[in-house]
């Protein structure tokens, strides 16, 4: 069991990274000039400095969400999971847009960088919510499959009352 958590983490996770990687990368390199400073320099940079925080707090509720839920239906697993996605990018969205008022990017006469930083914060989410959904389905319903229980000697169910 300890094995399937520990499974279901790193492959959820990875999964996550690696297709919101390969989505941000595809948008930027619309845009560039340089693509491999691109895949190694400024996708790494949204991912993890933009999505950093939600990363990382997602992650956590991942953790403890495969502990508690391991006994439970791969719909509780899914939903869960889901759902600190979603609480953890909000949260993302108020962490930057905390940083942004606070290092003078809401001052008086320039709410622009305000409103630039919340836009940005919220389509790199997006990226995120659809890997990390994608993800979670991938790996809860396809390559974590819910065994089901097989009869031993075919048509030997139970017995009529």
């Amino acid at each position: 069991m300890a094995r399937r958590v520990v499974l279901e983490i790193v492959l959820i996770i990875g999964i996550t990274i690696a297709l919101a990687w390969l989505v941000l990368a595809a948008f930027a390199l619309t845009d560039s000039a340089d693509p491999i400073g691109t895949l190694v320099d400024q996708t790494p940079r949204v991912l993890f400095g933009l999505l950093g925080v939600a990363l990382a707090l997602w992650t956590v509720l991942v953790i403890i969400g495969a502990i508690v839920l391991r006994r439970r239906s791969v719909g509780w697993r899914i939903a869960t999971h889901l759902v600190s996605l979603l609480a953890a990018l909000v949260v993302n969205i108020g962490v930057l847009s905390v940083i942004t008022v606070a290092t003078g990017g809401g001052s008086a006469q320039d709410w622009g960088m305000l409103v630039v930083a919340i836009a940005i914060a919220v389509a790199a989410g997006g990226v995120l919510l659809v890997a990390g959904t994608i993800a979670v389905l991938l790996v809860e319903l396809l390559i974590l499959r819910p065994r089901t229980p097989i009869d031993p000697v075919p048509g030997a169910g139970s017995a009529p009352a």
